[in-house]
């Protein structure tokens, strides 16, 4: 298992870690780039607290999980995240399209109208380590975000595990600041500072998600030292790396309270079961989410999870099919996708959220 896992992080390492090649969506691309009554009123970025009010159930949604964007297909997914239960989706918004403002008005639109939050993540315009001056591309893209959803917006994601792709590579375990390479870090470094002062002067109401995963620990010792703006630590977690509850860091150290020594509230922004070469082991799938919930809204600590991802993604253009829904593809009478069966999952996490719901 753990070869799987270092596998995904040296694609992410290579990839950009999720800041630009995962958040290209709409031509049926992936997005690779996710408990009661705890003290969730917390120190935030700004000296002010951050409070995260009723827990966070929520699924990660692709528009293009089973074709190319349509309102109806995207009308669909919001009734299964309805089905649920659910209240909050995070969606990777995509730079690239020239109507992109007019698409994702309709979706976030769509989204209220059902009645559920829309926690937006943002990525830079181009592989982060690519770009020479990042704080210009991060302050660019936020403030071109940000100025349009001015007070609709209440979570922004800026990029997702950019530990990973400042760390030196897949076999360093992220715990240590020696871990990373000091060059990508301060690209990451500058491209969070311009995307994250671009919001706060533009809508200083909405509050700065950033995330990593495994023991990555030390890019957060280090934003913190730097002094990166942020309110929100989002953690990815998946079934290969165990529970992470029961997670110790080399010196001994529990994972959850070294993320709970930051003092800012934490999300559990992607998790799930990993599907192996020959798809997704649903009962495996089922009792991980299950346990999972139950641990993080009991944990005293975790103030949201969603599971990534809701949709199975079918093979669309050059992408393969991806197993890690809570709901599968299956073929259309038109020869292209279309929603299948729910996995068995989907049942467990919808008894969860309603378990947990005031």
């Amino acid at each position: 298992m753990k070869r799987i896992y270092l596998i995904v992080l040296a694609c992410l390492i290579v990839g950009g870690g999720g800041g630009y090649l995962a958040w290209r969506i709409f031509n049926g691309q992936s997005n690779p780039f996710s408990s009661p009554t705890p003290s969730s009123a917390v120190s935030g970025g700004t000296g002010t607290a951050t409070t995260i009010g009723e827990f966070m159930w929520g699924v990660n949604l692709n528009p293009s999980s089973v074709r190319k964007y349509n309102i109806e297909t995207w009308n669909s997914e919001l009734a299964y995240v309805t089905t649920l239960g659910a209240k909050w989706i995070r969606l990777p918004f995509d730079n690239e399209p020239a109507n992109k403002f007019t698409i994702f008005d309709e979706m976030i639109g769509a989204a209220n109208t059902a009645g559920i939050n829309v926690y937006l993540g943002i990525g830079s315009s181009k592989p982060i380590l690519s770009i020479d001056d990042t704080y210009k591309d991060g302050n660019n893209v936020a403030t071109e975000i940000a100025s349009h959803y001015k007070g609709k917006i209440k979570y922004y994601q800026l990029m997702s595990e950019q530990g990973s792709t400042a760390l030196k590579g897949s076999s360093y375990s992220g715990e240590k600041e020696s871990d990373y390479d000091k060059a990508k870090y301060e690209k990451v470094r500058e491209w969070m500072k311009g995307a994250s002062a671009a919001i706060r002067k533009i809508d200083p109401n909405a509050k700065l998600v950033i995330t990593d995963q495994w023991t990555h620990t030390a890019y957060f010792d280090m934003l913190t030292r730097d002094k990166v703006d942020f309110d929100i630590i989002g953690w990815n977690w998946f079934g290969d790396m165990g529970m992470m509850g029961e997670r110790k860091l080399k010196d001994g150290t529990k994972l959850i309270d070294k993320l709970k020594s930051f003092n800012k509230p934490v999300i559990l922004a992607e998790i799930n079961y990993r599907p192996d070469k020959n798809g997704m082991n649903e009962k495996k799938q089922a009792d991980y989410i299950k346990k999972m919930a139950e641990w993080a809204y009991n944990s005293g600590v975790i103030r949201g999870f969603l599971v990534h991802e809701m949709f199975d993604l079918a093979p669309l253009g050059d992408r393969k099919a991806d197993y890690y829904g809570l709901v599968k593809f299956e073929k259309a009478p038109d020869g292209g996708y279309t929603f299948g069966d729910p996995r068995e999952a989907f049942t467990v996490y919808k008894e969860i959220i309603s378990k947990y719901s005031k």
